[in-house]
C-alpha cells in the first residue's frame, strides 16, 4: 500500500498557484473573468479559454450550467482546479439535460400523448465538402464486411455488405473522405440511404482516423434504414475543443458492427450545410431519462419509463425518443409542464468529459441529469474528485442486440487506462449503473493496454444506485486499487431498476476480470441491503484481491454470489469466509444510513 499512500500525499499536497477565473450565470464572456464582478458566463468560454497549469476556475454557488465540460489539464507540479465560490450551501450545478418545464414546450398530439415542440433549423450556405475520396472499412472481433464505391450522375455511392455481424457497433467501421477540422456549431448533413434488411444505423461522426480518435462533430440520433431509398437529414454538432493528433486526417466515420448479417447498405452523401437551431429545446441525442420535479413527483413516477416504440407509450410517465425528428413523446394526463414544476430531459452525454485529461482537482460541484456519465473518459491520470454530489445519471441507449436494449451510465467512471486518481468524500445517488467504477478492455494490448493503476475511492456516501462499485478489466494490468471507508446503501433501489434488461442490484459488481491484478483492496466499508446481493464475483481473481473488515447486511436475500452459481446467505457467512478465504475480519451487522 506504500504506493497508494505516497500518491495521496502528492495529490493532496499540490495546490494551485496560477490565475483564478470566476463564472456566473449573470456574467459575460467578454469579461476577463478574473474577479466575481467580471465573471464569465458560459461553459463554451470555460472550455475554450487559455487555461494554464496552476489556474483555478470557480463557479458561483446556486447557479446552473447545461452542457458538456471539457476540462483543461494541469501538469504534475501545477494542477488545474474546478471549484465553487460565493455564499450559501448549494453547490454550483452542472446539468446534462434540456429544461422542458414550460407548458409552452409541449404540444398535445392525441389525447394524453404529448410531444416536445419540434425544433426546426434555419438553413444557410453549403460547405465545401468533397465526398469523393477513398472510403474504407475496418473489421474486428470476428465481424466481416466488404465495401465498394461507385459514381452515377456525379453522385458517390458507398456500398457495404455485411457477411458477419459484430457484437458491438465498433466491430465494423467505415472510414470516409476528408473533412475540415473547423466546422460550424451546427450543420445539416443530407444523404440518401437504403438497406436490404431494415435496421437502426448509428449516426455518423467526423473524427480523426488515428489514436485517440477525437471527434470533431457528432450527428444527432440514428437512422431507421429500410429497403426503400429515403433522404435523411441529420444535425451535426461540432466539438470545438477536439485537437488533431500529430499524424492523421479528419474524416467521416460510421460504426456499423450490429448491422444484420447478409445486409447490404447503400449510402449516397449529398451535402453539408450550415444551420442555426434553437438549442434550448434541441435533443441532439437519445433522451435516457426524464426526471419530474427533481425526483420528487408523487402522482405517477419520479422518472419517465422509456419505451422503444411509440405505440408502447400508453401509461402516464411512458415516453419515447423519436430518432428522425429528435423529439420526445410523453404520455401524461394534461400538459406535463402544468403538472410539474420541473421536467429535465437527460441527454446521452457525459457531463465532464475527461478523456486524456490529467492533473485536475474537482471540488464542491453538483453533477446531475445526464444520460451517459457524470465524470467519464479514457486515459486519465492524477485526477481528484472531492466533495461533489452526483445524482440521476445514466439511462442512455448504448446498443440494441437481438432485441435487447442495453442502456448505460455511471456517476464516476475511469475507462481503460487510468492511473493515480483519487475519489473521496462525494455523495452519489440514483445512478443507472455504477456510482463508482474503473473498467475497460483492449483489443490491442501491445499498443493500447487497459492499465488501471493507483486508484483510490474513500469516504464516499452512496445510495440508491444499481451498483455501488463496479470493476472489470480485460486486456491490461490492474494494480493498487483501494476502496476504503465507503458507506453503501440500498443497491438496486433506484429509478431505473425495473426498466433494465438485467436488473441485478449489487454493491460490488465484479464482472469477468481478465487483467493481471495485484493489490486490489476493499476494506472498512459498509454494504447494506441490495435487490440481489452485496457482492457478485463472476470469475476467480482472489490472488490479487483483499477483502477485509467490511460490514455487510441483507434483510432477507443472499449476501454473496460467488463464481456465478454459488450463493451465501447470512446463515452461510462463516462458510463463505472459510471456503473463499475472503472477508477476514468482516461482519454481518445492520447499519443505518447517516
Amino acid at each position: 500500500m506504500r504506493k497508494i499512500f505516497s500518491l495521496l500525499f502528492l495529490l493532496t499536497a499540490c495546490t494551485a498557484f496560477g490565475a483564478t477565473y470566476y463564472v456566473a450565470n449573470d456574467g459575460n464572456d467578454a469579461n476577463d473573468g478574473t474577479t466575481p464582478a467580471t465573471a464569465w458566463q458560459s461553459l463554451k468560454q470555460v472550455n475554450t479559454a487559455d487555461i494554464q497549469p496552476g489556474d483555478s476556475i470557480l463557479f458561483r454557488r446556486g447557479d446552473i450550467w447545461r452542457g458538456v465540460v471539457r476540462p483543461h489539464s494541469g501538469d504534475e507540479q501545477h494542477r488545474v482546479t474546478y471549484g465553487a465560490y460565493g455564499s450559501g450551501t448549494q453547490k454550483p450545478r452542472f446539468y446534462g439535460s434540456v429544461d422542458a418545464s414550460s407548458p409552452e414546450a409541449w404540444v398535445e398530439v392525441s389525447p394524453n400523448l404529448w410531444s416536445l415542440k419540434e425544433v426546426k433549423p434555419e438553413y444557410f450556405e453549403k460547405l465545401d465538402v468533397d465526398f469523393h475520396g477513398n472510403w474504407s472499412k475496418h473489421n474486428e472481433a470476428g465481424a466481416k464486411a466488404q465495401i465498394s464505391q461507385s459514381e452515377e450522375n456525379g453522385e458517390l455511392k458507398i456500398t457495404l455488405k455485411c457477411e458477419k455481424s459484430g457484437k458491438a457497433n465498433n466491430h465494423i467501421q467505415v472510414w470516409g473522405s476528408e473533412m475540415p477540422t473547423t466546422l460550424p456549431e451546427t450543420a445539416a448533413f443530407r444523404f440518401k440511404v437504403r438497406a436490404s434488411i431494415p435496421f437502426a444505423m448509428p449516426a455518423p461522426t467526423v473524427q480523426a482516423n488515428t489514436y485517440p480518435w477525437p471527434a470533431f462533430a457528432r450527428a444527432s440520433g440514428a437512422v431507421n434504414v429500410t429497403p426503400q431509398w429515403q433522404t435523411v437529414e441529420l444535425i451535426l454538432s461540432a466539438n470545438s475543443d477536439a485537437k488533431m493528433p500529430e499524424k492523421g486526417r479528419c474524416v467521416w466515420h460510421l460504426s456499423l458492427g450490429t448491422m444484420p448479417e447478409g445486409c447490404t447498405l447503400e449510402i449516397v452523401p449529398l451535402e453539408v450545410r450550415r444551420v442555426v437551431i434553437d438549442r434550448s429545446l434541441f435533443l441532439p441525442c437519445d433522451v435516457g431519462n426524464i426526471i419530474f420535479d427533481h425526483g420528487n413527483y408523487k402522482k405517477i413516477h419520479t422518472c419517465g419509463i422509456k419505451k422503444w416504440k411509440l405505440e408502447d407509450v400508453k401509461a402516464p410517465g411512458d415516453y419515447y425518443y423519436d430518432i428522425p425528428s429528435s423529439r420526445v413523446f410523453l404520455c401524461f394526463e394534461g400538459n406535463p409542464g402544468k403538472a410539474c414544476e420541473s421536467i429535465e430531459l437527460a441527454l446521452r452525454k457525459t457531463i465532464f468529459d475527461e478523456s486524456n485529461c490529467h492533473d485536475i482537482t474537482y471540488e464542491n460541484l453538483a453533477i446531475a441529469y445526464g444520460a451517459a456519465h457524470g465524470f467519464g473518459g479514457i486515459n486519465t491520470a492524477r485526477l481528484i474528485i472531492r466533495k461533489c454530489d452526483l445524482y440521476y445519471i445514466g439511462g442512455g441507449h448504448q446498443y440494441t442486440q437481438n432485441g435487447r436494449h442495453v442502456r448505460f451510465g455511471n456517476a464516476i467512471e475511469f475507462w481503460n487506462s487510468c492511473r493515480d486518481n483519487l475519489v473521496e468524500e462525494n455523495r452519489i445517488w440514483e445512478i443507472y449503473d455504477a456510482a463508482l467504477t474503473n473498467q475497460g478492455k483492449s483489443d490491442d494490448v501491445e499498443k493500447h493496454p487497459s492499465n488501471q493503476i493507483n486508484i483510490t475511492y474513500r469516504n464516499n456516501l452512496i445510495w440508491n444506485s444499481e451498483y455501488s462499485f463496479e470493476f472489470w478489466n480485460r486486456g491490461g494490468v490492474t494494480e493498487n486499487i483501494l476502496f476504503e471507508n465507503n458507506l453503501c446503501f440500498d443497491a438496486g433501489n433506484v429509478w431505473s431498476h425495473s426498466q433494465r434488461p438485467n436488473p441485478n442490484g449489487t454493491h460490488m459488481m465484479f464482472y469477468n476480470n481478465a487483467s493481471d491484478t495485484k493489490n486490489f483492496v476493499i476494506r472498512n466499508n459498509v454494504f447494506c441491503n441490495s435487490t440481489e446481493v452485496c457482492l457478485r464475483m463472476d470469475n476467480d481473481w482472489r490472488e490479487g484481491l483483499t477483502l477485509e473488515n467490511n460490514t455487510y447486511w441483507q434483510d432477507e436475500l443472499p449476501v454473496i454470489r460467488f463464481l456465478v452459481k454459488t450463493y451465501y446467505s447470512k446463515e452461510d457467512w462463516k462458510k463463505y469466509q472459510e471456503e473463499t478465504g475472503l472477508d477476514q475480519g468482516s461482519v454481518l451487522k445492520k447499519v443505518e444510513m447517516p
